[in-house]
């Protein structure tokens, strides 16, 4: 690459980081020039950088020397540029530069830019820094967890010394039975699937790049790996079955100690990554039982290697995978392991999208596929569980002539308390599919995702368990290149006119979006339908949020207003998958990274209130899909109005929060509480007595706030109880899944029924508690 072919801001980096400092660094390139940098940009410039910041540390000057605002930058550029991409050129320099003063990490370095070098690597030039970066990790001392980097490396060397890194680490590893066998699986693979496998960390320093998007879907990688990952799990959940039969003896947390535990992480999820037949049975077996100790005790064999197979179920699931989660999840006993895998769990369901070939394999459980029952003996009794659109569920009756029962037959409990709680675990397992499915369904979206129908038809619509979750939803079926047909698939009650299209089983197939509807109208329609035949839709979809492009510099000005409190709104950013970097949110949607500026400076256990300042993204929001927009600004709305809703605390009833709450109502709806009216107007279109205003829900005298729920009589605030839990009456049909919503339909209910001349009864619940 010439100067001539560099643009200006990747000039302006390497004139700065090449040539004499700056007599004021305020003339340094800024953090914009970093985070516009391409990937193949970024990777010519890491040479420069390394080298820079090696010169720095070879250099005796003290603090304030004036090449210090240099090599602030050149961190900046190594911690914040991104993920590189590399040319040969580029590849063997940056070897030259780590090899002129070696330091064990380095190898680790240089393994992450073979795995990332876009061309063939020049193998003579890089033989001599790559014999002097493995003298280095080795003289130190081989570092176990640097086996696959020191071999990466080692091969460039040259036989003799990739034989004698291997020998080096077969003496260190042996008394680690599990890691010895890795080192025969990377001994046997070539350079590519061990830089791969070096570049599958289960913890990434600040400086680490981020981890390669594409390494599962290429076909090369573990190839040969594969075979030895198979065996590292067999042994392993060998291993754990002796130790819970008592042939071994249990102490808490060395179950597999040192290496081995990261051996077992990498083969379990080499496995998942290329989806092998054995993964799943051989996770079934060790996940539950490193999670739970053989005894009664609250602790666990291993606790690291529980998260760590967590994290690899979570990072590449299966429908297998998730099965052998949640059942650890089920027997865990240790409190802080428990909530480490609900945290993996939930992030599973959710990645199990990414991989929609995947998440089409649904296991039937059993269910006859006609009828979506299944009928399991429990001695004189029948347990026959039933899957439906609202969920399955556990009947009882008598096995010689049917009679139903109301109850559980205490008999059964008594004398067949496994057969019970195997009918009650498949109830669970049920319910858990069905979730799995639609959260799986529902991140297509930011993907992207297009099926084709004749799968999509055999493994979905016409899924015993599929169905239940599929038939709810609004799909597009592709009858022309470009030209989408939205339809309902069939079910009971339904018109005729929707249906299973007859379609070639090669057309595209996919979810419906209120973004790509033609016009306001195609909207409106299919929410009149869903409330009109009572669909129940298993996410919100026809009543889902969708934003229309904002003004370039003001798409901040769509949550202008609310003050928010910090803590709840870092705390669902963590769930929800936003990170904080250089003091604001980012989360990646698809091809894109979008962030949010609060205007001050943002750690995890920020406390106080704050505000969207800004709302970035790593490209013009114009050059997103309608879609992909659509969602990304929704995820910026969520945490806005969660931040906003969870001021009102009961417990700190002071004159600033009822001011913030007043300020709140002052603001204009969001789209999420415009959404909410649309929904109540459909519902109380034939309730008298209610009227749904464009901020408020009006009943009796009372205004309940869209936005917040909070009850007001000629605007003093009223405290009303609502009721919740078991004892609160069925609700009417509500379109989809949110609280807020659910709080607002039974308060007005309970306003209804009090009656114009009567005041609701104060309690102890408050209608603009938090959501």
């Amino acid at each position: 690459m010439t100067s001539n072919e560099l643009s200006p801001h990747v000039r302006r980096l390497r004139a700065a980081l090449s040539g004499p400092p700056p007599s004021d660094p305020r003339f340094l390139p800024g953090p914009d020039d970093v985070r516009a940098l391409t990937p193949r940009e970024l990777g010519s410039l890491l040479p420069l950088v390394h080298r820079v910041i090696a010169e720095r540390r070879e250099a005796e000057t003290g603090p304030g020397d004036p090449r210090d605002d240099v090599v602030r930058l050149a961190r900046q550029v190594q911690w914040h540029g991104g993920a590189p991409e590399f040319t040969a050129e580029a590849c063997a320099e940056l070897f030259a530069v780590l090899a002129t003063a070696p330091r064990p990490p380095d190898v680790d370095l240089a393994a992450a830019v073979l795995a990332r070098c876009a061309e063939p690597w020049d193998t003579a030039a890089l033989a001599a820094p790559a014999a002097a970066l493995v003298r280095a990790a080795v003289d130190a001392g081989p570092n176990p967890d640097r086996c696959a980097a020191i071999l990466a490396v080692a091969a460039l060397a040259g036989p003799d010394a990739e034989r004698a890194a291997g020998e080096r680490l077969a003496a260190v590893l042996a008394e680690r039975p599990l890691a010895l066998l890795e080192l025969d699986g990377l001994r046997a693979a070539d350079v590519h699937e061990r830089a791969l496998l070096a570049d599958d960390k289960r913890y990434r320093a600040p400086q680490d790049w981020p981890p390669l998007p594409d390494a599962a879907g290429r076909p090369a990688a573990d190839d040969r790996y594969a075979r030895a990952a198979h065996r590292i799990a067999r042994a392993a959940a060998g291993q754990l079955a002796a130790l819970h039969r008592g042939e071994l003896p249990y102490a808490s947390d060395t179950a597999f100690a040192g290496p081995d535990g990261e051996t077992l992480r990498h083969a379990v999820g080499a496995g998942l990554r290329r989806d092998e037949p054995w993964a799943g049975p051989l996770l079934a077996e060790i996940l539950p039982k490193v999670s739970v100790a053989p005894t009664a005790a609250r602790t666990v064999p291993s606790q690291s290697v529980s998260i760590g197979l967590a994290h690899a179920v979570e990072e590449q699931p299966t429908p297998e995978a998730l099965d052998a989660l949640r059942e650890a999840r089920r027997v865990v006993r240790h409190a802080g392991l428990a909530k480490k895998l609900d945290r993996s769990l939930r992030r599973a369901e959710k990645n199990l999208g990414k991989r929609p070939e995947v998440a089409l394999r649904l296991p039937d459980l059993g269910l006859d596929p006609a009828t979506g029952v299944r009928r399991l003996p429990v001695g004189p009794y029948t347990a026959v569980v039933a899957l439906a659109a609202d969920g399955p569920s556990l009947t009882w009756e008598r096995a010689d002539d049917g009679t139903p029962l109301r109850t559980t037959p205490a008999a059964a409990r008594r004398d067949h308390p496994d057969a019970v709680a195997a009918a009650r675990t498949l109830v669970k397992r049920l319910r858990a599919q069905q979730r799995t499915l639609a959260l799986a369904l529902e991140s297509g979206y930011v993907l992207d995702t297009v099926y084709r129908y004749g799968r999509w038809r055999t493994e979905l619509a016409e899924h015993v368990v599929g169905s239940t979750v599929t038939r709810r939803l609004i799909w597009e079926i592709e009858r022309a290149p470009g030209d989408w047909h939205a339809f309902l698939p069939a079910d009971d009650g339904l018109p005729a006119d929707d249906g299973l299209p007859d379609a070639d089983p090669a057309t595209a197939v996919r979810l419906w979006h209120p973004a790509r509807a033609g016009d306001a109208a195609q909207r409106t329609a299919w929410r009149d339908r869903v409330v009109a035949l009572a669909v129940r839709q298993p996410f919100r979809q026809a009543f889902r949020e969708q934003y229309p492009l904002p003004e370039p510099g003001r798409e901040a000005a769509l949550f202008d207003g609310p003050m928010l409190d910090a803590q709840a709104v870092l705390g669902l950013a963590a769930r929800e998958g936003w990170t904080i970097d250089d003091d604001m949110l980012w989360r990646r949607f698809g091809p894109a990274e979008v962030g949010i500026d609060f205007g001050g400076s943002l750690f995890p256990g920020t406390t106080g209130w704050f505000s969207v300042e800004a709302v970035r993204c790593d490209r013009p929001l114009g050059d997103l899909g309608p879609v992909l927009r659509s969602e990304a600004l929704r995820a910026v709305d969520l945490l806005v109005s969660v931040g906003a809703f969870a001021w009102w605390d009961t417990t700190d009833d002071t004159r600033e929060r009822r001011a913030s709450l007043r300020r709140l109502h002052a603001e204009p709806l969001g789209e999420q509480a415009r959404l909410r009216r649309a929904a109540l107007r459909r519902i109380l279109a034939a309730t008298p007595g209610a009227e749904v205003a464009d901020r408020h829900v009006t009943v009796h005298g009372h205004t309940v706030h869209l936005a917040t729920g909070r009850v007001s009589r000629d605007g003093e605030p009223v405290d009303i109880a609502v009721p919740d839990g078991p004892k609160a009456r069925a609700l009417p049909f509500l379109p989809y899944d949110e609280k807020l919503l659910e709080r607002i339909a039974r308060t007005v209910e309970v306003l209804l029924e009090s009656g114009p001349d009567q005041a609701p009864t104060a309690a102890n619940s408050r209608t603009s508690a938090s959501s």
